[in-house]
């Protein structure tokens, strides 16, 4: 089973009323496998808890798993359901990050943007790389450092946090100088990610 500890505390307010309430929780929203997941809920009714298991394609990685939690609530004939989603990542994982384009100083292209923290806050970097060929300089929680081959992933940001702001910058193509219009709308790497251990 997934789930290592499940941890339900439960609040069930026994006020008279015609309908069905509820207010329902799960968190972390992306754990790894065998992590737990913390489920808090209140309501007004009878509760049912059920809980489903599946894959689910995100590229780059197709080995991630959706566990989608519902929660419903029975009160005097009428029913409510909430559900809640968990994202499983295996305990190394491939994510993108893609981020518009945002500038250009001279002759180089400036992509920024920032990942979540309250998605990514457990995370930590093993390495990164290009998509390309193309040589990118990337500025990441206080470490600078290009990477110029798909084949070869860079560890200058091995164990930094994965969330947080982030800085792409690469030089511009011959033709994307001479006609803007070639100018991509964002720029990409990857990032090999794992959970960070507390």
């Amino acid at each position: 089973m997934l789930i290592k500890n499940l941890w339900l505390p439960a609040s069930i307010l026994i006020i008279s009323s015609c309908s069905p309430k509820i207010q329902f929780n799960a968190s972390p929203p992306i754990i790894t496998k065998g992590d737990s997941v913390f489920l808090n809920w209140k309501i007004k009714g009878e509760p049912t808890l059920m809980f489903d298991q599946r894959k689910i394609a995100h590229a780059p990685d197709d080995s991630l798993e959706l566990l989608e939690f519902t929660l419903s609530v029975e009160k005097r004939g009428k029913t409510k359901y909430i559900k809640r989603q968990i994202t499983v990542l295996p305990a190394q994982s491939v994510d993108r990050v893609a981020l518009f384009t945002t500038d250009i100083k001279g002759d180089t292209l400036i992509a920024e943007g920032v990942k979540d923290s309250a998605a990514w806050k457990h995370f930590q970097i093993v390495s990164i790389s290009s998509l390309s060929n193309d040589a990118f300089t990337v500025i990441h929680d206080g470490v600078t450092a290009t990477i110029k081959n798909t084949d070869l992933p860079d560890g200058s940001w091995k164990n930094k946090n994965y969330a947080g702001d982030w800085i792409i910058m690469r030089q511009l193509s011959d033709a994307e100088k001479q006609d803007h219009s070639k100018i991509p709308g964002s720029l990409e790497i990857q990032v090999l990610i794992q959970q960070r251990k507390n």
